[in-house]
């Protein structure tokens, strides 16, 4: 396994939390791929704005996950940085080197990193899912 996230984030419980900004830093850098696991309808019409972005739900079976490449460093996206910490786990048993975005996409937003809003698909009203 490669060393991208050492000297990253924090450590806790054997997995890299990275922050808004150190994700960007790698994945702008072509230093990491970010793998956006968030349902289409988990979106809130928000897509992360990165040279490299891969799709794939959260829902989809292990063995969609185990499919990917492993030569490259993974920063695995939710909306909140719950759900990641369940498939960086998976990949990391696996032998693929994987990170959790902190704070998914609702910190990496409030952080001011780059995001193409997509007015006609975005949440509107008063739910605190926003």
């Amino acid at each position: 396994m490669g060393d991208c996230f050492t000297g990253r984030g924090i450590l806790i419980g054997g997995i890299t939390f990275l922050s808004p900004q150190e994700a960007f830093a790698l994945l702008s850098e072509g230093k990491a791929v970010l793998l956006d696991i968030r349902d289409e309808f988990e979106t809130n019409g928000r897509a992360f704005t990165v040279p490299e972005v891969l799709r794939l739900a959260h829902q989809q079976p292990d063995e969609a996950f185990l499919a990917l490449p492993k030569e490259r460093p993974f920063v695995v996206a939710d909306c909140v940085g719950q759900l990641s910490k369940e498939k960086v786990r998976l990949l990391l048993a696996h032998g693929y080197e994987a990170a959790v975005l902190n704070g998914g996409m609702i910190d990496w937003e409030r952080s001011g990193m780059p995001v193409e809003i997509d007015r006609d698909a975005e949440l509107v009203g008063s739910c605190v899912c926003q």
